[in-house]
């Protein structure tokens, strides 16, 4: 018994060693591959925005060939009931009005108040009070601008011709409702309003960030969209407020923490 017992501990041991030995080895053959990740991931923090939007562009290539409709095939057979009405209402909360109307109201509203200040002071205070709305309003415009045009340009067919005609493809410089799927307005929306909110109100980055996760996950569940269109939307108003950000801050007009 104990010559057997002694054998397999034994054995368990060079085992042991064996593996020890070989998780090495591997650990130092693959030191090359880590010093590339690492010098790679260097490069990418020193310019996120290029390098995100490169790999934007490739995963969204790759979905329009792949992925998008599978995707979408299987939304459109198991979405329903409660579920479609959740994001159906979830969805409204991406559409740009909710945000551009009042931040440019209260933008323009500071200024004429600014305009009207009887001292300096006054006017100063209430222009920088209206830096934040105007901030808003800037970002949504701008990258609103931006894919509006993107749209016409690259004229996408929406999921509804794939599901009723069978119909799958591009049809640029089109301004019909139906073809102007990439990028999705409602992902690009609620990216730009919940992006500047981060920015200036980055205490509370994890409700911004569900609100707008939310309104894209709600165009691909209720088929309006293709899922490589609400990326290529978030990712658009995302690179917009991040250079805007960067802007208004060489100008000392945010303080907050940098982007």
């Amino acid at each position: 018994m104990n010559r057997g017992f002694l054998s397999l501990m034994e054995r368990l041991g060079l085992a042991w060693e064996g593996l020890a030995l070989w998780a090495e080895q591997s650990w130092r053959k693959a030191q090359p591959l880590r010093q590339r990740l690492a010098a790679h991931g260097a490069t990418i923090q020193a310019h996120p925005l290029s390098w995100g939007t490169g790999y934007v562009a490739v995963f969204c290539t790759l979905s329009m060939l792949a992925l998008d409709r599978p995707v979408a095939a299987a939304f459109k057979a198991h979405m329903g009931g409660e579920w479609e009405g959740f994001f159906k209402t979830v969805t409204k909360l991406g559409e740009a009005q909710l945000y551009l109307v009042p931040a440019g109201v209260l933008f323009l509203a500071l200024m004429i108040l600014a305009w009207r200040a009887p001292s300096l002071q006054r006017r100063d205070h209430w222009r920088r009070l209206a830096i934040k709305p105007g901030f808003l309003f800037l970002s949504m415009a701008t990258s609103g601008l931006t894919s509006n045009a993107i749209k016409t340009a690259i004229g996408r067919m929406r999921p509804r011709y794939w599901f009723d005609q069978g119909l799958y493809g591009f049809e640029p410089f089109n301004t019909h409702w139906g073809m102007n799927s990439f990028p999705s307005g409602h992902s690009q929306a609620a990216f730009a309003a919940m992006s500047a909110l981060m920015v200036l109100y980055p205490r509370h980055w994890a409700l911004w960030l569900s609100i707008a996760l939310l309104v894209v996950s709600s165009r691909v569940a209720t088929t309006v969209h293709w899922m490589s269109d609400t990326v290529a939307g978030s990712w658009l108003a995302i690179c917009v407020t991040v250079l805007l950000a960067r802007w208004f801050r060489s100008k000392g007009w945010l303080n907050t923490q940098a982007v």
